[in-house]
């Protein structure tokens, strides 16, 4: 397995104070790290691209699509929060998704905090020259504290950044220049959205034209990674169990369009259509509640993904 550092080794702030005379000035002001080489080159972890500067897509031929890791969590040790019912199913029309592109799945369920970010940091370790891209899916509790928002393991709570920090170009070279893709089923807070009744809607439709040129180029550590939320920030997340839904609504539409057109249409294009069909075919049922009648629900993206992405047929 290639190392993930490729050498270079992060400098830590213990590693500078241990390396400083004790006589001299050890604020921070006063620190300097130099990310400069000796002819005064900046110093950058380097990767292999494998489509140019201004290409239109991304590269989705390479001899494996990629891994889809799907994190399940439905029992807690908190009694607080309540069995998922729904994991099982929801488990199983994303796997089925998935597959359906041709990715590897692997599932991973109740893991606990420190296994779940060993697990994280071991599969950002592997060698992902080969493959296409990569897919994380998270389903659990989740909420906001302090403004800042959380995931539940079965054991603790953790960071959402925690997702994909290990993923960026720097700390994953394998993967730096391909799509990594994040889907989360949790809630971001408990407000709800009663919605606005509209008359018309009218679509709006954008095209870009890039030219094509192959060199080399430097790209950001974040590029290349979306992030897509079954609801607005602070916002809850419904399961339902009305209609031809039997779970989580956000994973319900995601499965179904990925099934349905996943190797004919681009990413965003799924992704609209999902965000779409969660926003207006969607209200929550629960006459027996007035708070939690008829509410409705849109599913929340950020994206730092430069070119388009599609999943033609896999050919082994």
């Amino acid at each position: 397995m290639a190392s993930r550092s490729e050498g270079i080794m992060p400098v830590t702030e213990s590693d500078v104070n241990q390396n400083l005379p004790l006589h001299e000035d050890s604020s921070p002001e006063a620190v300097q790290i130099s990310n400069l080489d000796d002819n005064g080159e900046s110093i950058r972890p380097q990767a292999a691209m494998s489509v140019g500067r201004d290409a239109d897509f991304y590269k989705m031929d390479h001899k494996k699509r990629g891994q889809a890791i799907i994190f399940v969590h439905d029992q807690f040790d908190d009694i607080n929060l309540q069995p998922r019912t729904c994991a099982k199913h929801d488990t199983a029309i994303t796997r089925h998704a998935f597959e359906h592109l041709s990715f590897e799945v692997k599932e991973h369920w109740n893991l606990k905090k420190r296994d779940f970010l060993a697990t994280l940091h071991q599969v950002s370790s592997e060698n992902h020259h080969n493959s296409d891209c990569l897919v994380v899916v998270f389903m659990s509790h989740g909420n906001v504290n302090n403004n800042k928002e959380f995931l539940c393991t079965q054991d603790f709570k953790v960071d959402t950044e925690e997702l994909w920090k290990n993923f960026t170009a720097d700390k994953c070279p394998s993967l730096a220049g391909k799509p990594k893709l994040f889907f989360i089923q949790a809630c971001r807070g408990d407000n709800i959205d009663k919605g606005v009744k509209m008359k018309h809607t009218k679509a709006l439709n954008v095209q870009v034209d890039c030219m094509h040129r192959k060199e080399d180029y430097v790209i950001p550590l974040h590029a290349d990674m979306l992030m897509m939320w079954a609801s607005y920030p602070g916002m809850f997340a419904f399961k339902s169990y009305q209609n031809d839904i039997n779970g989580s609504v956000f994973i319900h539409f995601l499965s179904k369009v990925l099934i349905q057109d996943g190797r004919t249409c681009d990413l965003f294009t799924l992704l609209l259509r999902v965000t779409r069909e969660v926003a207006t075919r969607y209200e929550s049922y629960t006459p027996q509640s007035n708070l939690l009648h008829q509410n409705k629900q849109t599913p929340y993206m950020v994206s730092t993904l430069m070119r388009k992405l599609v999943f033609p047929v896999w050919k082994s």
